[in-house]
């Protein structure tokens, strides 16, 4: 394609110049100039053409951001309102709960291995504080104390379940001596007194001592009865003075006279002699008293099995002078 070409001719003042030529641009040379020189000064952004566009897209993220912060404070108003009816309702239901006609405790079990209690000990206890509350009023920890003034209790824990319902579970001690005639001694030494009546066809063995010398005589009785009862012989009754001198009585009423000291010894010496002393008794005397308090010997007691022979309380009283 040919372009029309205008040429322009100026006339120098002196002498012949060469003739310049300048080229008027066209249509098609300015949309070339345009294309190359899109960022140039002729060029004008999007952004620059509409400047209410940036402002815009502002304003909508704003409003969305103003939109969530409105619901997640209604998502919380909504749950405080649920939590504070769920906590008034809850406060409603107790409070009626707590009323003196509301689910009044009425029955009663009692468990536990039992050898002295019975129920009606339990129950007398319990209502000695009164009538029982009701199952959400009554301090549980009340007829604990209560029950565990019954002075053959060791241990005991009350609970209620639900609906009316209290569970005791009973400990009771052991006893393996009677003290002192009137109470009775566990394994730890618990001194511990039960109603005679109760104690049935227990007998256990028969303890003495001063008062406060439980323990150390409970010490000294296992070890006796440890060496007696590996030969074969039973301890019926062990005392010990304020001294500490110790006397034994076997369940065949023969009293053995300890002394103080030397304790162990003097068993062994008893238990080598009594063969030969069982030996000497016959149909008219039987053995009464070995007193093992010697060094080089022993002095052995006879009794006539024909005379009147002392019953068992009186062989104790016997053994229980100093």
């Amino acid at each position: 394609m040919i372009y029309p070409m205008n040429f322009k001719l100026r006339q120098g003042s002196q002498g012949v110049r060469p003739m310049r030529v300048d080229r008027l641009p066209d249509e098609a040379s300015t949309r070339r100039q345009q294309s190359r020189n899109l960022k140039g000064e002729g060029y004008m952004s999007q952004a620059a053409r509409n400047p209410h566009l940036p402002q815009t897209k502002k304003n909508k993220e704003a409003g969305s951001n103003s939109d969530r912060k409105r619901k997640q404070f209604g998502g919380l108003l909504f749950l405080l309102i649920i939590l504070a009816t769920l906590f008034l309702m809850a406060w409603a239901i107790i409070h009626w709960m707590k009323g003196d006609d509301r689910l009044p405790l009425s029955k009663l079990v009692v468990m536990g291995e039992r050898h002295f209690t019975t129920d009606d000990d339990i129950r007398q206890a319990i209502l000695a504080l009164g009538s029982p509350g009701s199952f959400m009023k009554q301090d549980v920890n009340v007829f604990q104390q209560q029950i565990e003034r019954l002075p053959w209790i060791k241990q005991v824990s009350v609970r209620k379940q639900w609906p009316d319902e209290l569970k005791i579970h009973l400990v009771e001690y052991v006893p393996i001596a009677r003290w002192n005639d009137f109470y009775l001694l566990d394994n730890e030494g618990k001194i511990f007194s039960v109603p005679l009546t109760r104690l049935g066809n227990r007998a256990p063995m028969l303890l003495y001592g001063p008062e406060g010398t439980e323990h150390d005589l409970l010490k000294g009785y296992r070890a006796i009865n440890q060496i007696l009862a590996s030969n074969n012989f039973r301890l019926k009754m062990a005392q010990m003075s304020a001294r500490h001198s110790w006397q034994l009585v076997l369940d065949n009423n023969v009293r053995l006279e300890l002394g103080r000291n030397e304790h162990i010894e003097r068993l062994q010496r008893f238990i080598e002699l009594y063969p030969l002393l069982e030996k000497q008794a016959d149909n008219n005397k039987k053995l009464n008293y070995i007193d093992l308090r010697y060094d080089t010997g022993v002095a052995v007691g006879w009794s006539s099995i024909l005379s009147n022979q002392p019953n068992s309380h009186q062989q104790q009283r016997q053994a229980k002078q100093p």
